[in-house]
């Protein structure tokens, strides 16, 4: 990611605080329309991507001064021509959707040539900016599943379909709300865009160190303390991130050394950590952002989807703390030594919990009242600063730097956080329209239900094959929602319950976090540790199961 200097990073700042803006204020008063509000995040998500995210991480990290470079990469501080071009393409085809909402909505089969050329633009910024912002995989999934669109009549047997040509696509795509502008990119723009700013707002007040402070605390007391405490933290984490990858590059960076220090070998912490972490996906209130989704799909509050997850979410974690303490025990690992323990002044303190509990409370709280989940995190994160700012002038300490502190964790949220996953989800939707389009998931529901016949155990196997090898290609909420598209009718078709059904497909693709060869989790958490990045697999594997 670029560290803009000079103009473009106060352009930079300007853009990330006016959407920020726009996200509490959406949050608190009330969604637009669906394409109004997904067409402007859009537009800001285009002029984030494209100017913090580089063509290439190694062209800029050169910092050439040549013409080409200028073009094609630009430097460590600013942009290149070809990045100011697509941001600015990313505004115009946004801007259009903008400003003529009504008739997109209620044409049927009513374009003009240049809207199919935006229509085309859009895609094109999609996959690059997903390319740039995540990675190949689900690029190369959204065009694999053009191909099958524009090609199913040369496909024969089952899976065939008599072919789309390619004005019907870009104007599925373009002008109707079942293509860019569906589901998906209304659920990320409405409700987990809050979500994604009140995790790094809620770290920036000192609740992290307050969860390490209560882990340490209690999980240092046990066999295995420094695996406890990863244990413990990641589940903790988990309520706040959402996110495997956040939680062991946050949790990880202090429990993976600490465990190395106390005799843990690097592939048993990292394996502790990578297993911890991805549990924090499905451990309540702030679940991953595949639990959102699953909410909406089923048509049910988001509470039920955690109240369906808490008692799993703590055998998960009882399961993970039972092996840390097994394989403590064979190595001959003890508690955390006493200059490592925090005091209970220290862990209780009336500051520290005052910054913990008021916003998670209210949050809870409101969620109980069964009131829109956006709500309740735009109030949890306006109570959050409130108390932050609050507590700081009372401690006589500088309002300003708190300030600063808030503002900077609100741009990392922004950019790092909603940015990627707006442009990731709406990638995404490209692929899941053209599923309902083509009738794939009718397809795939037909042939695992030849296949399993009336057992529902082989058709749930059969399901988690598929799920796991998607979830390890792809980011959990990808995996989920390509799996609950194809997949979930088919479970739901056999008398099986829908949460479950959707729970079952969530966990595994969480569990791809962990699940070689692709297995983001690890790879975060070796990088920390060192060590065998497939033995460390193994063994997170083994954990998790």
């Amino acid at each position: 990611m670029r560290e803009l200097a000079g103009f473009w990073k106060w352009a930079g700042r300007v853009i990330v605080a006016v959407w920020v803006v726009l996200v509490i204020y959406t949050a608190l008063i009330g969604a637009w329309h669906p394409v109004i509000q997904g067409s402007i995040f859009l537009g800001f998500t285009f002029l984030t991507v494209f100017l913090y995210f580089p063509l290439s991480k190694t062209r800029v990290a050169k910092d050439s001064p040549s013409f080409w470079a200028r073009l094609l990469f630009g430097r460590k501080g600013s942009p290149a021509i070809l990045d100011v071009l697509m941001m600015a393409a990313g505004v115009v085809v946004c801007s259009y959707v903008l400003w003529n909402w009504e008739e997109i909505t209620r044409q049927r089969w009513m374009y003009q040539s240049y809207e199919l050329v935006f229509s085309g633009i859009l895609g094109f910024l999609l996959l690059e900016g997903t390319r740039r912002t995540t990675g190949y995989i689900i690029p190369i999934l959204a065009v694999a599943f053009l191909c099958y669109a524009f090609f199913g009549d040369l496909i024969p047997g089952f899976f065939g379909h008599p072919g789309f040509p390619l004005v019907e696509v870009l104007y599925h795509y373009y002008m109707m709300t079942e293509g860019y502008w569906g589901m998906l990119t209304d659920l990320t723009s409405r409700v987990i865009a809050i979500f994604l700013l009140l995790g790094p707002v809620l770290f920036a007040t000192g609740v992290g160190d307050t969860f390490m402070n209560l882990a340490r605390f209690f999980g240092g007391r046990m066999s295995g303390g420094a695996g406890q405490i990863a244990v413990i933290s990641s589940a903790c984490f988990g309520t706040l991130s959402g996110s495997a990858v956040a939680n062991v590059a946050t949790t990880g960076t202090f429990t993976i050394p600490t465990m190395k220090k106390l005799g843990f070998k690097p592939e048993l912490a990292g394996a502790i950590e990578a297993s911890a972490s991805s549990g924090g996906q499905i451990m309540p209130p702030i679940m991953g952002v595949g639990a959102f989704v699953m909410a909406e799909l089923l048509g049910i509050p988001y509470l039920y989807v955690c109240a369906a997850a808490i008692i799993p979410a703590l055998i998960y974690f009882f399961g993970v703390g039972a092996g840390v303490y097994f394989s403590a025990k064979r190595h001959g690992l003890g508690k955390l030594p006493p200059e490592l323990m925090p005091r209970a002044r220290e862990v209780f303190d009336p500051r520290a919990m005052v910054n913990l509990l008021i916003p998670i409370g209210l949050l809870l709280y409101l969620l109980f009242l069964l009131l829109p989940a956006q709500l309740a995190a735009s109030a949890a994160l306006v109570v959050s600063m409130a108390t932050y700012l609050i507590s700081g002038i009372l401690s006589g300490k500088k309002t300003k730097e708190r300030l600063a502190h808030l503002a900077k964790a609100l741009s990392s949220g922004a950019i790092t956080a909603l940015a990627t996953l707006m442009v990731m989800a709406v990638c995404v939707q490209m692929a899941v329209s053209l599923v309902a389009l083509t009738g794939l998931a009718v397809k795939m529901s037909e042939a695992i239900l030849s296949l399993a016949g009336v057992n529902v155990f082989l058709a749930l196997f059969l399901t988690m094959v598929i799920i796991m090898i998607l979830g390890m290609g792809m980011p959990t909420t990808a995996a989920y929602i390509i799996g609950a598209a194809v997949l979930g009718s088919t479970l739901m078709g056999m008398d099986i319950e829908g949460i479950s059904a959707h729970m079952f497909i969530f966990y595994y693709a969480v569990l791809g976090n962990i699940s070689p060869p692709v297995c983001v989790a690890i790879y975060t958490a070796v990088t920390i540790a060192g060590g065998n990045w497939l033995r460390m697999a193994g063994i997170a594997m083994s954990l998790c199961l």
